[in-house]
């Protein structure tokens, strides 16, 4: 049985003569070195033995009941050749162990350790009380409920987790990227319908570590640093809007708002400043994919620099967030300039990138040929749109065989010869649980809540059997448009679908905890458009 304490620590318990072993990756100096290596390993009087990983911090196995025995061979050089580490029974057949790890030293241990059972409820509390935070599935939905929150949980880091991180964040994985990715931490937060003031604060984590003077946030934060190299879209406009359109804006006190206006403001300045188009407005410039936060579709076919609607329309509600947190707290006039600017961006928005069918990228003034789901995103502004253009994108959504699949969106449509989910890709086709939440969240603000609990049910389905998968595959045979067969490589792997995530989990429990609901209140069946 393995234990995580709350802390630096985690229990290891064995009886009836249990025997477990741990075997290290061991230093190879070279190109071709690893590098989380055991870069040596040290035996204490007390009969503890502790293993170094260099940068990736220590390990330390302190025996409660039984015993440590090594194996650490050496070659002429002095570099291990295998470390193993075999954690033995006591006399009585049991095994009791704390496994400690710190990133620099250990600066103590406990002189006395909780009984197993007194971890268990701690344990079992702590994620009882976490489940507080999200409002009740969807009827039919209670195990993916169970999984995505959980899998959420697990995935929490906080100031004692020996890392960069000053508030409880979430990180994407354990296994691949063992980040807080940008714009996860307020697509995390927005969901938190049963505890809106921790939704808060979670989409308010990513501003410790705000660039002073430029504004900017950095686009991770992990356990040896901050990436402060790039950035990921500017999300926590939308995410404080959906939070207080669901939940009220009883947590937005006037200090509050005074804290976090100046914040806002910065980092709209950022996006406003530094990746400016250069038309004298906020409409924004886009040179590198990761900005947007589509990493590889098919809007930027034609290369760069690309003015994004997708992008765009987070900046309309960034820009109405800041002058709302504004308002909140007295200033006035900063208030109605940044609700000016967004209207004016919203404007240009509709008038320079609605084709009449779809939002498009441009390239250098001229649309991208490009039929991606990233063309359907400013549904996020909801009401704001002209109800002319929700109709319009919401027919085009679920027409079946067009973006709609048997399990949600794809991420480009299958009538797209561009359209692919083989080895390597992301939002080339595949459906992938993010993007499901952002334009069935839309959807549903825009007044089409049947509709967005129809597409939210088939992920969600699809979900629960298959697990918090962050892309599907739409099919496993051939492509629709161009009639060639699929391959796709056996998962999990990190380019298949990237499991375990917890931004897949968060969006299943938007999709299960307010869209299937709110959408399923009225029984009354949506009519889907005929398939052409």
């Amino acid at each position: 049985e393995l234990i995580f304490a709350y802390g630096d620590y985690a229990r290891i318990l064995g009886k009836k003569g249990l025997r477990l072993r741990f075997e290290a990756d061991t230093y190879k100096p070279g190109p071709n070195m690893s590098p989380a290596a055991c870069h040596g390993v040290c035996t204490f009087p007390d009969g503890s033995t502790e293993l170094t990983y260099g940068t990736y911090g220590k390990l330390r196995f302190r025996p409660l009941k039984g015993r440590v025995s090594v194996k650490a061979p050496q070659n002429k050089k002095g570099v291990y050749t295998s470390v193993t580490v075999d954690l033995l029974p006591d006399e009585n057949g049991e095994l009791d162990f704390a496994l400690h790890e710190d990133m620099v030293e250990f600066d103590g241990f406990p002189e006395e350790y909780p009984t197993p059972e007194a971890l268990r409820m701690d344990g079992y509390y702590r994620l009882t009380r976490f489940y507080q935070n999200y409002r009740k599935p969807a009827k039919g939905f209670e195990q993916l409920f169970d999984y995505a929150v959980h899998t959420v949980w697990a995935r929490r880091v906080g100031p004692d987790s020996g890392g960069q991180f000053k508030s409880p964040m979430v990180l994407m994985h354990y296994e691949y990227l063992g980040m807080a990715m940008a714009w996860q931490q307020a697509f995390h937060g927005a969901i938190m319908l049963g505890e809106p003031e921790e939704g808060w604060r979670l989409i308010c984590s990513l501003f410790d570590f705000q660039n002073e003077v430029t504004g900017q946030l950095p686009g991770s934060v992990g356990f040896m640093s901050y990436n402060a190299g790039s950035i990921q879209p500017p999300t926590q406009g939308f995410a404080l809007d959906y939070l207080i359109s669901k939940a009220g804006d009883s947590f937005l006190t006037e200090a509050e708002c005074a804290r976090m206006y100046p914040k806002f403001a910065k980092w709209a300045e950022f996006w406003a400043t530094y990746r400016s188009a250069g038309r004298g407005d906020d409409v924004l410039s886009v040179d590198v994919p990761n900005d947007t936060g589509w990493d590889d579709a098919t809007v930027f076919k034609d290369g760069f620099p690309t003015i994004n609607p997708d992008l765009l329309a987070f900046m309309v509600l960034l820009l109405e967030m800041t002058g709302y947190l504004a308002e909140g707290c007295g200033k006035t006039e900063e208030a109605k300039s940044y609700k000016a600017r967004s209207k004016k961006l919203l404007q240009t928005l509709i008038e320079e990138f609605w084709d009449g069918d779809k939002f498009v990228t441009k390239h250098n003034g001229r649309p991208v040929d490009s039929m991606s789901l990233a063309c359907y995103l400013p549904i996020i502004l909801g009401k704001r749109l002209p109800q002319q253009i929700i109709d319009r994108i919401t027919e085009q959504l679920l027409e079946e065989g067009h973006f709609l699949t048997e399990i949600g969106l794809a991420s480009e449509s299958l009538r797209s010869t561009d359209c692919a989910w083989g080895h390597r890709t992301f939002v080339h086709g595949r459906v992938v649980a993010p993007m499901q939440a952002y334009i069935c969240c839309g959807l549903n603000l825009a007044g089409k809540k049947k509709e967005a609990a129809l597409i939210a049910r088939r992920f969600a389905a699809h979900a629960q059997e298959k697990g918090c998968i962050l892309g599907f595959p739409p099919r496993t045979d051939i492509y629709p448009a161009t009639g060639e067969p699929v391959y796709i490589m056996p998962g999990p792997v990190a380019s298949d679908g990237w499991p375990w995530a917890s931004w897949a989990a968060t969006a299943c429990l938007y999709l299960i905890t307010s869209i299937i609901p709110e959408g399923e209140e009225e029984l009354t069946p949506v009519h889907l458009p005929a398939k052409n």
